[in-house]
């Protein structure tokens, strides 16, 4: 049977960098960043890409984001998505996770889906929230943590992760939202043909307007938050280097723990 896919991806600042907080102490400091696709993204994408290569279809990778996101998007193309969508926002940390999923949900109501996927989480939030709240705008079965999927003429058999190494395995009618798990399978690389291929494919955009909208904050409903201020983690203790001989040293690891309560005596 063939599917309609569409896969949530986000384009996330690189974890390995040293962020500092902009001056408005609303967001980070973005100018000169670089910017990579989520990690669990990647494996859901991949797994959209394999249930299209098993059962036919397509695989449409959609993003909230501003113009550079299409770099991602195009990465997507060059690993096997037939079509990208960028939901045109400028600024990457205008919404929360509840009107980013409506964003998200309006955009892809507009979109032939028969499975919707995302990753499991964001690495820079980290909330896991985005997936299940679009299903449920969507109206949507969901299940999350999904380490393996399998297609049964129209239902889904698919895996799940629980605590303890334990696996629960559902069966799902269609159309389905899943939120991929880290691991679930190994995402491939891009063949050289293929990113020249996608460097020249168009990138379909999607304003407010596509959808009848004066402005995204038309979705964002009564319960929507916005940031108060950003700080860095409290500093802690800075560490002492205890030298010496090592009666000196005992004595002096004593004096500490004595001094902070940790033992008595």
């Amino acid at each position: 049977m063939p599917l309609n896919l569409v896969v949530c991806l986000k384009q996330i600042p690189n974890p390995d960098l040293q962020f500092q907080i902009a001056p408005d102490g609303l967001d980070i400091r973005r100018e000169g960043l670089n910017y990579k696709v989520n990690g669990s993204d990647e494996y859901a994408l991949e797994e959209a890409v394999r249930l299209k290569e098993k059962n036919g279809g397509r695989v449409v990778a959609v993003t909230v984001g501003p113009k550079r996101a299409e770099q991602m998007l195009r990465e997507a193309l060059a690993k096997g998505a037939d079509e990208a969508v960028r939901v045109a926002h400028d600024d990457p940390a205008g919404f929360d996770v509840g009107t980013t999923a409506r964003i998200l949900a309006a955009a892809i109501r507009a979109l032939p889906h028969d499975l919707v996927l995302t990753g499991v989480q964001s690495d820079d939030q980290g909330h896991s929230a985005t997936g299940s709240f679009l299903a449920g705008l969507l109206g949507l079965p969901h299940a999350s943590v999904v380490t393996k999927v399998q297609l049964n003429a129209t239902e889904l058999e698919v895996s799940t992760e629980l605590e303890g190494g334990l696996n629960r395995i559902y069966s799902m009618p269609l159309p389905a939202l899943l939120t991929i798990q880290f691991g679930a399978n190994v995402p491939r690389y891009a063949p050289l043909p293929a990113i020249m291929k996608a460097s020249r494919q168009p990138i379909k955009e999607i304003t407010p307007a596509t959808l009848g909208l004066a402005s995204w904050n038309a979705l964002a409903g009564p319960y929507a938050f916005k940031v108060r201020r950003l700080t860095p983690p409290p500093a802690k203790r800075h560490a002492e280097m205890i030298t010496g001989r090592a009666d000196e040293q005992a004595r002096r690891l004593v004096q500490i723990l004595r001094e902070r309560g940790l033992v008595r005596g």
